[in-house]
């Protein structure tokens, strides 16, 4: 695979792992975490396990940084 596909492929799964972050329909979507906010700030139970989504969207941010960071690589071949 050329440089330039590897880079698109990676640009892309970037992109779709940053979809699944603020996606409404997304498991872990911003959505998920405005209600867990909205609800703590009135008082109620989490609608949601908010560890658990926290900590799929950490790990979610850590691969678009390594491939953030493949990206760089590549491009300074």
């Amino acid at each position: 695979m050329e440089k330039r596909e590897l880079i698109a492929e990676k640009e892309r799964e970037i992109l779709t792992l940053k979809n699944r972050l603020s996606a409404n329909t997304s498991d872990i979507g911003d959505y998920k975490i405005i209600k867990i906010y909205e609800a703590r700030l009135k008082g109620e139970a989490d609608p949601y396990d908010a560890d658990e989504i926290i900590n799929q969207r950490e790990e979610i941010r850590e691969l678009i940084n390594q491939l953030q960071h493949e990206i760089e690589i590549l491009e300074n071949e």
